[in-house]
C-alpha cells in the first residue's frame, strides 16, 4: 500500500484557449494578404468583451499564462482557438460560412493562426500541444 504522501499527480488543461493579437497574426499572414489585412482589420471591432481590455494578453502572454498555470497546480494546457482569425466577422465557431468571394481571404486567416500556433506551441512544446483549425 502506497503512502498517500508519496503520491505525485501530474495536471494537464485538456480546455485551454490561445490565440495571437491581430498584430502577431498580420506578422503570420502571406505577404500577398497583408494590404488587405490591415483595410480589414481599420474597420473591425471586437464584439467580445473579455477580449478588449488587458485581459486579452492572457491567449498570448507565455510567462502570463504558464505563471497561471502553475498557481493552480497545473503544469500542461492542451490549447484551442479563441480569437478571431484574420478576415473573419467574429469567433471561427460563430462566423457565418464564407461567400464564395471571401474563402480565400478566410483560408489565409485560418493559415496564419495555425503558424502562430505552432510558434507558439512550439515555445513550450513539453507543455503545450496545439489544436489547429481547419480549412
Amino acid at each position: 500500500m502506497s503512502d498517500a504522501s508519496s503520491e505525485h499527480y501530474t495536471i494537464i488543461s485538456a480546455d485551454c484557449h490561445a490565440g495571437g493579437s491581430h498584430a502577431m497574426y498580420r506578422e503570420y499572414l502571406d505577404p500577398a494578404y497583408r494590404d488587405d489585412f490591415d483595410a480589414w482589420r481599420e474597420k473591425y471591432k471586437n464584439p467580445f468583451r473579455d477580449l478588449q481590455d488587458g485581459g486579452r494578453v492572457r491567449n498570448w502572454d507565455d510567462d502570463r499564462r504558464i505563471g497561471d498555470l502553475e498557481q493552480d497546480g497545473i503544469v500542461g494546457e492542451v490549447v484551442f482557438p479563441n480569437t478571431v482569425p484574420p478576415f473573419f466577422p467574429n469567433f471561427v465557431l460563430f462566423a457565418r460560412p464564407p461567400k464564395p468571394s471571401e474563402y480565400e481571404h478566410r483560408l489565409a486567416g485560418i493559415r496564419a493562426h495555425n503558424r502562430w500556433l505552432a510558434d507558439f506551441c512550439g515555445r513550450h512544446a513539453e507543455r503545450r500541444p496545439g489544436s489547429a483549425r481547419s480549412s
